[in-house]
C-alpha cells in the first residue's frame, strides 16, 4: 500500500466541491483524489527538483496512483463550520458589496486525514519523489488551508471512508476522481472520433486525413492550450476556465465515484443531498429526509419576533421554484408545488391533516441573540427528489414594502441570503437546533394564538386540544403560561410578536396569543408548533435542558 497524511495546523481545511459556489457554503469532505493530484503537480512545477526528476517521472507517479480507487481515515470529530463577509466588488465607478460565505471544517488538535491506495506499491524511485513533494506540499484545497504531508506506507487504523462498490456503507456523498491513463485514452479516441465524425458531416467537400487531424487538433485547443493532451499528467493540468471555453462541465480526465463514509466518525459535518445528480433507488417515505436547515444571513437580519414575515416569504421562494399555472375556470395562478410544499388539495383547499404532513416553515436564532440566523423546513411526509431538487435552489429571500412612503421614494426591500446547510432527518440536526430537539420541557420561542375560540380552560385547554389532534396523548401535560420569556437577553411579550399573516385565508379569532411552558410526562420529538399559522414561525417551542436523542414520538 502506499498512502499520504495530511495535517492542517490552523485547524481548519477550506475547499469548495467540484461544481459547487462557494457561496452554497459547502465543504469537499474528504479532500478529492483529483485535488490531490493536482496539488503534487503543481508542487513538482513550483517547488520540485527538476534536474533529479523528469516529467517522465511525475507521469509515471500519477499513471500509477490514478488508477487505484484510494480510501480514507478520516479524523473524529470535524465541524462544518463557517464565516461570513462582505466583499467589495467594483461595477464601473460604483462600488457594491456582496455578501461571501466562507465555509471550512475545523478538525481535532492533532487530527489527520489519511489517504491510502491500497493497491499501490511504489518502487524506489517514485517513492522517493511522493516524499519530495509531499514534503513540499504547503496547502490543500484554498490557500489558507495550511498543510503538512508525508508519505505512509501503514494506515494507522482502519479506514472509515471508501468507495461505495467496495463494501463501504454509510452517508453516500460523490467524489472526483482522476481516471486511469487508460480510461482516459479510451475517452480521449472517442472524443477525438466523435470530433472528427462532426467535421467531415460539416465539411462541403472531402478531407484528407492530415487535414481532418489538423482541425481536430484545433478543436481541443483554447487560447493555445491542449485541452486534450495524450498523457493523463497534462489532462489532469488544464485549467479550469480552458475546460470551460470547451463548454466542459468537468475535464474528460475525471470521474466521479459514489463513497461512503461513516457519520459516527464525523458528528459535527451536516450531511449534504447529492442533489439532481443524486442515484436513484427504490425508496419509500422512511428513506427520504424530512429536514432541510438554511443559514440565513445579511445586515441586519430579521428580528425573531418577526418569524412569521419569514416563514410565509420562505414558502412563497419554494413555490417560485416550482412555477406557476393558470387555472382555466378562474384564469388565476396557481402553484405546481405538491401539496407537502403548498399545503393544499388539488382543489386549492387548506389541507385538513391532523397530523399535519405538510411542510412547516419555521425561522431560528440558533445562537439566541434574537435575531433570525436559521430557516427549518420540515415535511413529515419527506422530501423527494423533487422537492429537494427546488429546494436546493433558494438562495435568497426579500421582503418589499407595498407602498411608497410620503417622500414618494421607491419601496424598501429587505434582503437576505440563505445557504442550504442539508437535508437530513430531525436526529441529523438536533444537536444545533432546538426545534429538533427531543425534550419534556417545552418553551415558547414564539406566541401561540388559538386556532379557534377560547374554551374556560384557555390556552392550556387548546393546548391539549391541539395535542389530541396530532395523537399525542394528553394526560399528565402540564401547560404553564409565562408572562415573558428572554429574547436576545431582553424580556419580550406575546405582543411584541408580529402575529398577523400578510394575506392568510384562514380566520383570525385570536389576535393576542400567549407564551407558554409545556411539560410532558416524557420524552417528545420536535419540531412543535401548535396553533393559528403554525406552519410559518407562530406557536413554535423549542426543547428545554438536554435534549434526549432517544425515545421521544
Amino acid at each position: 500500500m502506499f498512502g499520504f497524511a495530511f495535517r492542517f495546523p490552523a485547524g481548519r481545511y477550506h475547499a469548495t466541491p467540484w461544481g459547487r459556489n462557494v457561496n452554497e457554503a459547502d465543504v469537499a469532505w474528504p479532500p478529492e483524489p483529483w485535488r490531490i493530484l493536482r496539488a503534487l503537480i503543481a508542487c513538482y512545477w513550483r517547488k520540485g527538483d527538476r534536474e533529479r526528476w523528469s516529467e517522465d517521472d511525475l507521469a509515471r507517479l500519477v499513471d500509477a496512483l490514478a488508477a487505484d480507487l484510494p480510501v480514507f481515515r478520516l479524523p473524529e470529530g470535524a465541524i462544518h463550520a463557517h464565516t461570513r463577509h462582505y466583499m467589495p466588488i467594483r461595477k464601473g465607478r460604483a462600488e457594491s458589496r456582496t455578501l461571501v460565505f466562507d465555509a471550512f471544517l475545523h478538525l481535532p488538535d492533532g487530527g489527520e486525514v489519511q489517504v491510502i491506495w491500497r493497491g499501490v506499491a511504489l518502487d524506489g524511485d517514485l517513492l522517493e519523489l511522493a516524499g519530495d513533494l509531499a514534503s513540499g506540499m504547503g496547502y490543500l484545497g484554498r490557500a489558507e488551508s495550511w498543510t503538512e504531508c508525508r508519505v505512509i506506507l501503514e494506515a494507522d487504523g482502519e479506514p472509515n471512508c471508501g468507495p461505495a462498490e467496495g463494501g463501504f456503507a454509510g452517508e453516500s456523498f460523490r467524489l472526483l476522481l482522476p481516471r486511469s491513463a487508460t480510461s482516459y485514452r479510451a475517452v480521449r479516441e472517442r472524443l477525438m472520433r466523435e470530433e472528427g465524425d462532426r467535421i467531415r458531416a460539416a465539411a462541403k467537400k472531402p478531407i484528407t486525413e492530415r487535414a481532418l487531424r489538423g482541425r481536430i487538433a484545433k478543436s481541443f485547443r483554447a487560447k493555445s492550450v491542449d485541452t486534450l493532451p495524450a498523457r493523463l499528467v497534462d489532462a489532469i493540468t488544464v485549467d479550469t476556465a480552458d475546460l470551460q471555453n470547451r463548454k466542459w462541465n468537468r475535464s474528460p480526465a475525471a470521474y466521479e465515484a459514489i463513497y461512503a463514509r461513516d457519520p459516527a466518525t464525523n458528528p459535527g459535518v451536516v450531511p449534504r443531498s447529492l442533489g439532481r445528480r443524486r442515484i436513484r433507488r427504490a425508496s419509500s417515505v422512511k428513506n427520504q429526509p424530512t429536514v432541510a436547515r438554511y443559514l440565513l444571513a445579511g445586515r441586519p437580519r430579521p428580528r425573531i419576533e418577526d418569524s412569521v414575515k419569514i416563514g410565509e416569504v420562505m414558502r412563497a421562494a419554494a413555490l417560485s421554484k416550482f412555477g406557476w399555472a393558470t387555472d382555466d375556470v378562474s384564469g388565476k395562478r396557481v402553484p405546481r408545488a405538491p401539496w407537502q410544499v403548498t399545503g393544499r388539495d388539488e382543489q386549492g383547499r387548506p389541507l385538513r391533516d391532523p397530523a399535519h404532513s405538510h411542510a412547516f416553515w419555521l425561522p431560528e436564532d440558533a445562537d439566541e441573540d434574537g435575531w433570525i440566523d436559521h430557516v427549518t423546513v420540515f415535511v413529515a411526509d419527506g422530501m423527494d427528489h423533487s422537492v429537494r431538487s427546488r429546494l436546493d435552489r433558494i438562495t435568497r429571500l426579500w421582503i418589499t414594502a407595498r407602498a411608497r412612503d410620503e417622500a414618494g421614494e421607491k419601496p424598501k426591500i429587505d434582503e437576505w441570503r440563505l445557504a442550504l446547510e442539508g437535508f437530513g432527518s430531525r436526529e441529523d440536526f438536533a444537536g444545533a437546533s432546538r426545534l429538533l430537539a427531543t425534550s419534556r420541557r417545552w418553551r415558547s420561542v414564539t406566541p401561540l394564538l388559538a386556532a379557534g375560540h377560547l374554551k374556560k380552560a384557555g390556552y392550556e385547554g387548546e393546548v391539549h386540544r391541539l395535542l389530541r389532534r396530532r395523537g399525542i396523548a394528553t394526560e399528565g401535560v402540564a401547560v404553564e403560561e409565562l408572562r415573558d420569556i428572554d429574547v436576545g437577553g431582553t424580556a419580550r411579550r406575546a405582543l411584541n410578536f408580529h402575529r398577523f399573516r400578510s394575506r392568510g385565508r384562514e380566520r383570525q379569532i385570536d389576535t393576542r396569543g400567549a407564551l407558554l411552558e409545556i411539560t410532558f410526562p416524557e420524552d417528545v420529538r420536535g419540531p412543535l408548533a401548535l396553533g393559528y399559522a403554525s406552519h410559518f414561525g407562530l406557536g413554535a417551542f423549542g426543547g428545554v435542558g438536554d435534549a434526549n436523542t432517544t425515545g421521544g414520538r
